[in-house]
């Protein structure tokens, strides 16, 4: 399940001042920075893992209704930009375990639901769900 950079080299845009790590305005930002860009490839249980168990990534119910794919997504922006790959390694086998029922635990439909709407968002493939109960 490890992600995989891809052969594509980094995308480099131009310096801006006064933003913030993710290129918003910041005054109190002194020091110039330069957008960066790169390609991750992705598994359901990766996105799973990223969604469900980066700190600070608070998605709800609501939010996995239709309609509310843009905040899903940016979700995952930010859970990208703040998990490293071991750690998410390590997120998407824990996800893994509770989606597929291996590990009985209470993010159980919830993690299922995720699973559909992340099917739906980005079309990748979902393994099948145990019954847990």
């Amino acid at each position: 399940m490890h992600a995989s950079l891809a052969t594509q080299h980094l995308a480099v845009g131009p310096i801006r001042s006064q933003v913030d790590v993710f290129g918003d305005p910041d005054d109190g930002e002194t020091a110039p920075r330069v957008a960066v860009q790169m390609t991750l490839h992705l598994s359901f249980a990766e996105i799973l893992g990223r969604l469900l168990f980066t700190p600070s990534v608070l998605l709800m119910h609501e939010d996995l209704e239709p309609g509310n794919e843009s905040k899903v997504i940016e979700c995952l922006w930010f859970a990208m930009a703040q998990t490293g790959v071991d750690v998410a390694e390590d997120y998407a086998e824990m996800a893994m375990d509770i989606y597929t029922g291996r590990r009985a635990s209470n993010l159980h439909d919830f993690a299922v639901r995720l699973g559909t709407t992340i099917t739906h968002i980005f079309g990748v493939t979902a393994p099948q769900t145990a019954p847990v109960g």
